[in-house]
């Protein structure tokens, strides 16, 4: 029996992590042990909290009368295992069943497998688990590939994936015993609005990572800066095994700048060569990639009608995080905008749930040229079925008329007879016109309750 193995089983215990914060994710219901079980996969950034999602899922299982013996949790990401191989698997399981002696074999067990990406050959090892082990299994990993190349090889419609961001707006709402309450209230009071306009305010400043929640802002950013540098350094440079490590950063870098901003691989290419780093657009575009596995980032590509359509637009890109792309950006390159943009694009991803790319596109219209932040459908089916514009202000006259000459447009020529504009800063309002009707929303009001 692996000793080490043997005793970090024996040290876990779900007790240390509790009050467990609960996530918004459903999993769906638990599924009885059984071998050539579906796997359900959790998928996430570093410290987005895909752990605390597993101890959730732990802690109703134990409530629901599974006794904790027949529950298994295991970290593939701690130092003290060293080389991490499908032996190591293995040791697992025979170490938990060990330190469980009175287990019934019919009965089943509860596997769950932090950061298993960590494994080499994790996939065919974990194939071989579901096929010959009766049990129910969880799985959390760190890099989207996970799933979009080694799950589908090696499972064929045999898992599913849950992606996990770090808390929504809603979710820090929540957890404030003082603004809870409004999340059941029909209708908000103005000071419980102003309330809620500050703690949005707050949102876009310090993110949803769960350990940033609560530090003094210049602790929170160091904390969201080595978050950036560990996802670079582990989850790029060492997995692809690349050569300069230094471009990588800095592309990581000018990537948190242009956070809800356009993207051109040609000026960025130039940019890092007049600072003296060597590099080439196939390597940057290839380096784009690498960071969406490891969710740092999310390109997102204009919506086209029809597939046979090219487009030579630049994609737009959004940081995983306002606050992380906040405490990566230069002074003053990162404004609220665009963090606000970037917050309405998560808050959107989380409630399209495992669509295919191009869920989420930005739309420019053929007529003149306008555009609209978001158009949600498949782009497949080349049929949207929601339009979102995100603006800070209505305040500004110019600024009204080119958000809302957009939306009229884009709802024409898609046939949609309705649209959304998130405000940053204002008021509940409705347009309308001949095309149909515009809902005026405050940012915060649609993040929580639309």
């Amino acid at each position: 029996m692996n000793e080490t193995v043997a005793a970090l089983l024996q040290e876990f215990s779900l007790d240390l992590y509790r009050p467990i914060i609960r996530r918004n994710l459903d999993l769906g219901p638990a599924l009885p042990p059984r071998a050539g079980n579906l796997v359900k996969v959790v998928t996430g950034m570093r410290r987005s909290g895909k752990s605390y999602r597993l101890f959730q899922e732990m802690d109703d299982l134990m409530r629901a009368g599974v006794r904790q013996e027949r529950i298994c949790y295991f970290n593939f990401e701690d130092d003290r295992l060293g080389r991490v191989v499908p032996a190591t698997g293995d040791q697992v399981i025979e170490a938990f069943r060990y330190l469980h002696p009175g287990l019934v074999e019919e009965d089943g067990l509860y596997l769950f497998f932090d950061e298993l990406q960590e494994m080499e050959g994790w996939g065919s090892w974990l194939r071989r688990i579901v096929d010959t082990t009766k049990a129910t299994i969880y799985v959390s990993g760190s890099s989207s590939k996970m799933l979009s190349s080694e799950i589908a090889t090696e499972f064929r419609g045999r898992a599913i994936d849950f992606e996990l961001l770090p808390f929504s707006f809603r979710e820090i709402v929540a957890q404030d015993p003082s603004l809870a309450p409004s999340l059941r209230a029909h209708i908000q009071t103005a000071a419980q609005a102003a309330r809620l306009q500050a703690s949005l305010d707050a949102y876009l400043v310090s993110g949803g990572f769960p350990a940033a929640q609560g530090l003094p802002r210049p602790q929170a950013s160091a904390l969201l800066q080595s978050y950036t540098q560990r996802v670079v350094a582990r989850d790029v440079v060492e997995r692809h095994n690349l050569a300069r490590p230094r471009v990588a950063s800095a592309f990581a870098r000018r990537l948190m700048g242009l956070n809800a901003r356009q993207l051109s691989v040609r000026k960025a290419e130039n940019d890092l060569r007049s600072a003296g780093l060597a590099t080439g657009r196939g390597y940057l575009a290839d380096l784009l990639g690498y960071f969406e596995e490891a969710y740092l980032v999310f390109p997102v590509q204009e919506f086209t009608r029809s597939l046979s359509e090219s487009t030579t637009a630049q994609p737009k890109v959004y940081a995983i995080d306002p606050g992380l792309a906040l405490a990566n950006s230069r002074a003053g390159v990162n404004d609220r905008g665009q963090r606000l943009e970037d917050a309405v694009y998560l808050e959107l991803r989380r409630r399209n749930p495992g669509g295919r790319e191009g869920t989420i596109s930005t739309l420019r219209t053929k007529g003149r040229g306008l555009e609209v932040d978001f158009v949600v459908g498949d782009i497949l089916d080349e049929a949207p079925t929601q339009l979102v514009q995100v603006t800070e202000s209505m305040d500004d006259p110019v600024t009204a008329q080119r958000e809302l000459r957009a939306l009229w447009e884009a709802m024409r020529e898609t046939g949609l007879e309705e649209g959304v504009l998130v405000v940053g800063n204002g008021l509940d309002a409705t347009h309308e016109s001949d095309f149909g009707r515009i809902h005026q929303v405050p940012a915060w009001k649609w993040l929580l309750f639309s």
